[in-house]
């Protein structure tokens, strides 16, 4: 026997022999923990020396029986290459219900997460940058059905003459559980294979499914937010079952409950038409009434898909690709589906910049607020100013708040962005003030603002705070298809009663102009300037500025016109008594620090467009 073959078996002798000794001195408690470790010890010599015979002594039948001793053993082992799989035994496949053939085409990243895993992903960098040669650490593994398992992993560097890092280890399933929400299995309120489950189904196919290409579809399903909110939420998950079924008659076993209100679709070797068809035959589909709560319930769906490999060669970029498609369909019309392309991959690109660049923009000093006088028509004087947020991007410029205001909604930094523009402008026109004018101010509130839970008592600490008289701020608002009034009703009650005026902003373009006046405690209401501006002569347009400013007369609101560009424009608004004109006639919206340089401008444009009058 050669002298490897004899050091080989010593080394064996020697462990199990030192580990009878320990055992026959150790105390019960301690028992468990050194059998655990000798049982380690044992598997990473067995292993380093299918390494050390594989790298140096391939041909010799000793390399089988180490392979055959190392193939036994109850726990996984596993060799790594350059983070990739070059051995593993089966017992570890048995653990995480992986084939070999689906090791050799993996990195150990796709098979565990250090997430949750204590200091691990320190230990993990250090042996990777050679600054420790062993690693011992619990580590969740992940299985093929999605599922998930606390592993104790130990590993160790070793060297090869052929290159490249090499890592021997060993697996061991940990004592603790794993949490139950680390279980995926079937989403127990649809049915339906979950969210882990599409990503390792997608992974299978990319590693060794066999399909030459696939397409992945995700379904939003459009109105559950809305029955939610007005049916309750028994309501919102009766509505995903009710989707849920639909979509698996539809599609069968291709359906999986990806997230919220989503579901996903995954289908294989489909050319792009095929699937178009799908989706075609998916919206066919929620054209009929579901039945929700004994009544029924019509529903829509938005669609968005992406193809492995020509829109992307992994599962999170697939993944990515449809969820922008499906934005990018929500955004043209709900109850439509978009294919992804790289034109929307671009677009959603520069939404997602833009947005960063708006949460910073304050911090910034990006956004300023402009002043846009209004005009007295009775008195002939400069009553006041609108204040007008502006963001001045770096390099896109001025960004209009039509862009950036829904924007600020949606990504929930509507509020700070309200409460900084309020106190600017009240801030500012005190300064006025204080030099003599006796200027009003008007400030917009967007949708948002107007139903947060605390704005009276916002409203009243910037007004304290600046020191600016409630009487002399109205707060605009605009109209909405949506709007529910009796809340409405109530947060603006609140700011009358601080003694702020309420106006309605292009009165006459909404949903609900009549319902707001009627249902709101409004002050004022702004005829929008499309009446003003263009063909404000035609008979039917007169007649509706008419029954406007008549109707706010009867109300007793005040009235101010937008877009007021000439001194016919003037002519006609002093002839209908309207109150209050604003447009460019008289100024465009100025920053602060060139408002006072150009009322005397502000007041020529008064004077001439009076004796026009």
């Amino acid at each position: 026997m050669c002298r490897y073959k004899i050091w080989e078996i010593d080394c064996l002798i020697t462990v199990h022999q030192k580990a009878g000794v320990l055992m026959s001195i150790a105390t019960p408690g301690a028992l468990t923990v050194i059998m655990l470790a000798a049982s380690a010890i044992f598997c990473l010599i067995v292993l380093w020396l299918y390494l050390h015979h594989v790298l140096q002594h391939s041909e010799s039948n000793r390399e089988t029986t180490i392979r055959e001793l190392t193939d036994s053993l109850s726990d996984g082992a596993f060799i790594l290459k350059n983070d990739h799989f070059i051995y593993v035994n089966p017992s570890l496949c048995a653990v995480l219900d992986y084939s070999i053939k689906d090791f050799k085409r993996m990195k150990w990243q796709d098979i565990t997460t250090v997430e949750n895993s204590g200091n691990a992903a320190q230990l993990l960098k250090e042996l990777r940058e050679g600054k420790r040669r062993e690693f011992q650490a619990k580590l969740t593994g992940v299985r093929r059905d999605g599922s998930k398992i606390l592993l104790n992993v130990t590993a160790k560097r070793v060297s090869s003459s052929g290159g490249g890092k090499l890592y021997a280890g060993t697996i061991r399933v940990a004592s603790e559980p794993s949490a139950p929400s680390d279980q995926p299995g079937t989403d127990p309120m649809t049915g339906l294979p979950g969210r882990l489950r599409l990503r390792h189904d997608m992974l299978h196919e990319i590693l060794d499914g066999g399909a030459v290409s696939f397409a992945l579809i995700l379904v939003d399903v459009d109105g559950l937010t809305r029955v939610n909110d007005t049916l309750g939420h028994e309501a919102g998950n009766q509505l995903l079952i009710l989707a849920a079924k639909r979509l698996a008659a539809c599609e069968r076993d291709h359906v999986y409950h990806f997230q919220g209100d989503t579901f996903a679709i995954l289908l294989k070797d489909i050319s792009r038409a095929e699937a178009e068809r799908h989706m075609k035959r998916i919206s066919e589909e929620f054209t009929g009434p579901l039945s929700l709560n004994q009544s029924p319930w019509y529903e829509s769906v938005t669609m968005g898909i992406s193809f492995f490999p020509d829109d992307a060669d992994n599962r999170s970029q697939m993944i990515e690709h449809a969820e922008a498609a499906i934005h990018y369909a929500k955004k043209v019309s709900k109850g439509k589906y978009q294919i992804f392309n790289p034109a929307i991959g671009r677009k959603m690109k520069k939404q997602l910049e833009l947005e960063m660049d708006l949460r910073r923009a304050l911090s910034r000093d990006q956004l300023v607020m402009y002043y846009q006088p209004q005009i007295d028509l009775r008195s002939g004087t400069m009553q006041g100013n609108e204040a007008l947020m502006r963001w001045v991007h770096p390099n896109l410029g001025v960004i209009s708040p039509s862009v950036f205001i829904p924007l600020a909604e949606q990504i929930g930094i509507i509020e700070e962005i309200g409460e900084w523009a309020l106190e600017t402008a009240c801030r500012q026109t005190k300064i006025w003030n204080e030099l003599g004018f006796d200027f009003r101010l008007s400030v917009n509130l967007s949708p948002k603002q107007v139903l947060q839970d605390n704005l009276a008592d916002l409203v009243r600490q910037t007004l304290r705070k600046t020191h600016f008289p409630p009487q002399l701020l109205h707060l605009e608002i605009t109209e909405t298809a949506d709007a529910d009034l009796l809340m409405m009703a109530r947060k603006l009650g609140e700011l009358r009663d601080l003694g702020t005026g309420i106006s309605i902003d292009d009165f006459g373009t909404g949903y609900n102009s009549l319902n707001y006046l009627k249902a709101l405690p409004l002050t004022q209401m702004k005829i929008d300037q499309s009446f003003i501006r263009k063909d404000y002569y035609n008979q039917h347009n007169t007649a509706l500025i008419r029954t406007i400013i008549a109707l706010a007369e009867e109300l007793k609101l005040q009235v101010v016109a937008e877009g007021v560009e000439t001194a016919e424009h003037v002519r006609f608004l002093k002839q209908l008594h309207c109150d209050l004109a604003q447009g460019y006639l008289f100024g465009r919206p100025l920053p602060a620090a060139s408002l006072l340089s150009q009322i005397p401008l502000i007041n020529r444009q008064i004077t001439l467009a009076s004796l026009d009058a």
